[in-house]
């Protein structure tokens, strides 16, 4: 799951600013290139940063991954990369134009590592920006969430799992209980403030391997892969009662008591995905026929 955050909007504003910013450094490294090139084969004088054995912090890019970027990406899957490659390819610029400044001829050997090490730059750039454009494109913007897209995706990836290996899987369909009364109320930016601190409720309670998805509105999916109907009942419940004790309080001071509604059904290997979702939704039916605040399997209530 994303990492948790009290403002999903800013998670949202930040990534897609290094989206941007990534394509700006892609844009200063080609100019970079360019004039490097220009200062071994012609008298263009070597720039003076490029000859510091700290020039991978001077140039543009340098700047920005050093500052913004390192205070916002620090620690995500192939931003180190980024790093090592970045440095590695100033060093062996550094060595090429020291080579230029005493008269040295350049190296063959050398040139090839350097081109080669500005090309995995690139490519490591391109890498980690994909990464943050699939964090935008299957996030819920508003609560941190996965979104349906990175559901479909999800369900397929363990039905396939399942079918394979024979083990077990459990889909919960979630609802909020009388979620309108509280945008009725409040208003939707409380509803709002609600649904996030919701969904921080529930992501601590559920294992490393679980997947919570905002299925629409004030209704969640979550995919408990490794799990029968019983064990997803002990965790379910656990979830159920944890939220009916947490009040969440927004921020202007109001304290929103929340319960929530369970449908549970197993995913079989041999059935459609949608199968397996429409029977956890009659279960959530059931749920909420029964009183609410309660959690429901297919076919069999538990409670």
């Amino acid at each position: 799951m994303p990492k948790n955050s009290p403002d999903k909007s800013l998670f949202t504003r930040n990534t897609l600013a290094a989206i941007r910013e990534l394509d700006i450094a892609i844009a200063n490294h080609i100019n970079w290139l360019r004039q490097l090139h220009a200062a071994l084969i012609t008298d263009t004088p070597c720039p003076a940063n490029d000859l510091r054995v700290d020039a991978h912090h001077r140039c543009e890019f340098g700047v920005w991954y050093y500052g913004d970027g390192m205070a916002q990406h620090v620690g995500e899957a192939g931003f180190a990369e980024i790093e090592k490659t970045h440095h590695d390819m100033h060093d062996a610029a550094r060595l090429l134009l020291t080579h230029r400044v005493s008269g040295a001829p350049i190296n063959i050997v050398e040139y090839e590592h350097f081109m080669d090490l500005a090309i995995q730059f690139k490519q490591d750039v391109r890498v980690y920006q994909y990464a943050l454009i699939n964090q935008v494109c299957t996030v819920d913007h508003l609560t941190g969430a996965w979104n349906r897209h990175a559901m479909a995706m999800k369900l397929a990836e363990e039905s396939e799992r399942t079918q394979r290996s024979g083990l077990t899987c459990a889909l919960c369909m979630m609802d909020i209980d009388h979620f309108k009364r509280v945008n009725d109320a409040y208003g939707h930016k409380i509803g709002d403030e609600v649904l996030q601190a919701f969904t921080s409720i529930v992501s601590t309670e559920l294992r490393r391997y679980d997947t919570l998805f905002r299925y629409g509105g004030e209704e969640f999916l979550m995919l408990l892969p490794n799990t029968n109907l019983d064990n997803a009942a002990l965790l379910l419940n656990r979830i159920r009662e944890t939220l009916a004790a947490s009040p969440i309080t927004c921020g202007n001071g109001t304290v929103i008591h929340l319960t929530a509604s369970f449908g549970v059904a197993q995913m079989a290997g041999h059935e459609a995905i949608e199968d397996a979702l429409e029977h956890a939704d009659h279960a959530l039916l059931a749920a909420k026929a029964n009183g609410r605040n309660k959690v429901c399997a297919w076919e069999v209530p538990i409670t």
